[in-house]
């Protein structure tokens, strides 16, 4: 178990998509996380302003508050500015990533994105 303090380090997966969410979430859970779920942008908000989280994994395209606004929120607030943030995004193109950097991402990954890639930068950022 991945742990921090007292506890297993806990990432909230942002995405639209319940089978991408179903997916990271065993993906995460078999490497030790603990993981949230948010399927947009709202709902994500919402779990943020409860604390606790150690990273946010989210996709761009999501209805009401996408990705990129939600990251700028994310970055924009003292309480959650400190949260790694990686964007996750199928747009074609070095546009979403660069749009992903502006909006204050720690980092980016493509979809379909490999699953060794997605680990690797998880515990990067967590420090692991």
């Amino acid at each position: 178990m991945i742990q921090i303090g007292n506890g297993p380090r806990r990432v909230l997966v942002v995405d639209d998509d319940p089978e991408v969410l179903e997916f990271i979430d065993v993906l995460l859970g078999v490497e030790g996380f603990s993981t949230l779920r948010a399927h947009g942008g709202e709902e994500a908000l919402d779990y943020l302003s409860g604390g606790g989280i150690d990273l946010v994994l989210l996709d761009i395209a999501m209805p009401g508050v996408d990705g990129l606004e939600l990251c700028r929120r994310i970055k924009g607030d003292a309480q959650t500015s400190g949260i790694p943030v990686v964007v996750l995004s199928a747009r074609p193109g070095e546009v979403a990533a660069s749009e992903a950097q502006e909006a204050g991402a720690d980092d980016f990954l493509r979809k379909p994105f490999d699953n060794d890639e997605l680990l690797g930068v998880v515990r990067s950022k967590l420090g692991r």
